[in-house]
């Protein structure tokens, strides 16, 4: 296992943005690079299930990111990730990641914010504007504070273990996760992931099973998760996600998700998500890209005061440019 191939691919999957960043500094092993992107987002019918009163509900966003690394000897190396993001009306960045660590030829060790071990499967069909459902509970979710985290490639398995540990009572979380991937194209993942919910609340954890396939221009995807939000409360859950894409050509590529998931507390069961998205995205150069997407939300209607609040769909226009 090569260290420093490892460490950029496990650095790359923990983070979804552009191959664009710049080398700023590089020198007697040391290595420093920025990149971010720049993204319009223009929400038209409905913003997260809610009628839009006006026109258009502007979700624009920036992000920016440094990353770092080092040689300390021939199999250690230090690296260190960064990125926060500022959303439009606000003057504040907001810290997505924030993370350190050594990379060594058995794994890498990294301490910080990050995602949990679960979230390497649930990439396999959060693939939209829209998805991502299976990061249902906090153990299993992405951008988690105070994670200790191994992440280690070996030939075609790919092994994670995350615990965050809570700096309050009865809130630590863990998880374990592994993806296989096959010559054939085939990915075949399953994640376990876990925590106490504080102080008189009970238990959270989730089962996550994930496949995955690639042929030529086709990436088919489906996730399926089962577990508890709280077991002291009877309150379960179960999700499922399905994911296509289809590469036109270089520029254009279409895209396609179902998704399903459903509480249940004490017996009575209740929809939490069921929609349809489809997407198309074009990509001018490899800093410039387009898309639009319409997300048919199935839930049922709740109206209030004359207004939609939860099943309205949504069509969403964007603009990004990555750096």
């Amino acid at each position: 296992m090569k260290q420093a191939a490892v460490t950029t691919a496990i650095l790359a999957a923990l983070v979804s943005g552009s191959s664009l960043a710049a080398t700023v500094y590089s020198a007697d092993g040391t290595e420093l690079r920025i990149g971010g992107r720049v993204e319009f987002r223009g929400d038209f019918i409905g913003d997260k299930g809610a009628e839009i009163d006006g026109t258009m509900k502007d979700s624009t966003r920036a992000r920016l990111n440094v990353r770092g690394s080092t040689q300390v000897a021939d199999d250690l190396r230090g690296f260190a990730f960064y990125e926060a993001e500022q959303n439009t009306g606000t003057s504040e960045f907001k810290n997505r990641y924030m993370y350190v660590g050594f990379a060594t030829n058995i794994g890498d060790l990294s301490f910080g914010k990050q995602n949990m071990a679960a979230v390497q499967i649930s990439d396999l069909t959060d693939t939209t504007e829209f998805s991502g459902i299976q990061q249902y509970i906090s153990s299993a979710s992405d951008k988690t504070d105070s994670v200790i985290a191994y992440r280690g490639q070996f030939d075609a398995l790919n092994l994670q273990a995350t615990y965050a540990a809570s700096s309050k009572d009865n809130a630590d979380l863990y998880g374990i996760s592994g993806l296989y991937s096959l010559p054939i194209g085939l990915d075949l993942g399953a994640a376990y992931s876990a925590g106490d919910n504080g102080v008189g609340k009970g238990k959270q954890n989730q089962w996550l099973l994930g496949v995955g396939y690639k042929l030529d221009a086709l990436s088919l995807g489906a996730t399926y998760s089962f577990g508890d939000n709280d077991d002291k409360a009877n309150s379960e859950f179960n999700a499922l996600e399905l994911a296509a894409a289809y590469k036109l050509n270089k520029q254009m590529t279409l895209k396609g998700v179902y998704g399903k998931s459903e509480d249940k507390v004490s017996g009575n069961k209740t929809d939490s998500a069921d929609f349809f998205e489809l997407a198309a995205y074009y990509q001018f150069n490899s800093a410039l890209r387009s898309y639009i997407s319409y997300k048919l939300n199935n839930l049922d209607d709740v109206v209030v005061n004359g207004v939609e609040t939860q099943s309205e769909d949504t069509l969403r226009f964007g603009l990004r440019y990555d750096f």
